[in-house]
């Protein structure tokens, strides 16, 4: 029988997964923006090598036309959505690295409220760069395209079934980050049809930093961690993207062995560092997928929060993403 701490973790979830599925679509229209409120030997091998390069480098050309495509989105003069040019820095042409999302410039698009999303030093000192996300209570509809207060950053649809990848990124909340006592989203990867929640999520709920899956496995949390506060957090997932896929992460260059200390575990899965799972299903299955960054939480929770991040980066190899 499933304890009451794992019933309470559920529902919250559950309303997390939900809440964060409930994003407009890129390239939606305004209409859909009201809707989304209801809530071998070394010559072979040289070979593999080259036939691999130009591989990748089709798939960051295709990166590129998506992103040409899907710049010109506009939801609704009210809403601020700032859809940056991208620049060709941000898209490589060659290698392993599909998208580097360093400024948010380099972005697909951008969904936030005026000056939510800014581009800070380090606020521990380490002379880098960082994303400075901060949201407001007000920061709803029409502001934003739902009633749930959020900012987030997209990078291109390029991410195509059968694909592998690797993507890694990273976040700090400050030492005064309050309570959430309720749900706060950081990370997924999705697409269209954009219909319910992601496959796996990366979120917020109380003092715990959880991942977690969709309906499709009774929305289980394989993984969780007390949440870190006042440092930066590494995330590293390494993902095949396919009704028959995977996924692996790192936490601070850690592998995270799933399923070792769920609190909501209904299959009875055993530990284990690879979760098999459909990373397409019904509700991204429409084309190609995007990966973000945000901070989209629950109504009410308090009047306004700061979340840092660094860059999002995208490749085909560990290497690439300089993990």
């Amino acid at each position: 029988m499933a304890s009451a701490r794992s019933l309470r973790s559920l529902g919250a979830f559950v309303a997390l997964l939900v809440a964060c599925a409930l994003l407009v679509a890129p390239g939606a229209p305004a209409a859909a923006a009201g809707s989304a409120k209801a809530d071998a030997p070394r010559a072979k091998a040289s070979k593999g090598k080259k036939r691999a390069g130009k591989r990748h480098s089709r798939r960051a050309r295709r990166a590129m036309r998506r992103a040409r495509r899907n710049r010109r989105v506009s939801l609704s003069r009210n809403v601020a959505v700032r859809t940056p040019a991208v620049p060709r820095s941000s898209l490589s042409s060659s290698g392993d690295l599909l998208f580097d999302g360093s400024h948010l410039a380099d972005f697909d698009m951008i969904q936030a409220a005026p000056d939510a999303m800014r581009e800070v030093s380090d606020p521990l000192g380490s002379g880098t760069a960082a994303f400075e996300i901060t949201v407001d209570e007000s920061d709803v509809y029409p502001v934003t395209p739902t009633e749930n207060p959020r900012a987030q950053a997209l990078s291109p649809s390029f991410i195509d079934p059968g694909e592998e990848f690797w993507l890694r990124t990273k976040f700090m909340l400050p030492t005064s980050f309050p309570e959430v006592d309720g749900w706060l989203c950081l990370s997924q990867v999705y697409g269209p049809p954009f219909d319910g929640p992601s496959p796996w999520q990366l979120g917020i709920r109380g003092d715990e930093l959880m991942w977690q899956r969709n309906g499709t496995y009774d929305y289980d949390i394989p993984w969780q961690m007390p949440l870190p506060k006042g440092r930066w957090v590494d995330v590293l997932v390494h993902q095949r993207f396919a009704s028959d896929g995977w996924v692996e992460m790192w936490i601070d260059g850690q592998q995270v062995t799933f399923f070792q200390d769920s609190s909501y575990n209904p299959s009875d899965a055993g530990p284990t560092p690879r979760v098999e799972m459909a990373t397409v299903d019904s509700s991204n299955d429409g084309g190609a997928n995007h990966a973000k960054i945000m901070q989209y939480r629950e109504a009410g929770l308090f009047d306004s929060a700061t979340v840092y991040f660094g860059s999002l980066l995208v490749g085909t190899t560990r290497a690439s993403v300089g993990a």
